[in-house]
């Protein structure tokens, strides 16, 4: 693999990472209202990228979740491009 393709696939897997943790996390270790800001923020900046990274983006999340074990995990990365908005944006 490319050394970009790798920071790509590295970058991209964490920040849908963090989204899981917000997601997920109990009220008690993460307060609702500030993991709720950050997944917009996520989103936002998600909103700004042109649309053939966007598209990029939602490959590798498709990727990922067709080998994911977990179930919890793998029905939130299904969900997570429109979750995120990288389906909403005008082009």
């Amino acid at each position: 693999m490319h050394g970009d393709e790798t920071l790509v696939r590295n970058l991209a897997g964490l920040v849908v990472d963090l989204a899981w943790f917000l997601e997920s996390a109990d009220d008690s270790v993460v307060d609702p209202d500030d993991a709720l800001e950050q997944l917009e923020w996520i989103s936002h900046r998600f909103s700004q990228l042109p649309a053939g990274d966007r598209f990029r983006l939602i490959a590798l999340i498709r990727e990922r979740a067709e080998s994911e074990s977990e179930p919890e995990f793998r029905e939130f990365l299904k969900t997570f491009p429109e979750a995120a908005g990288l389906l909403d944006v005008d082009d």
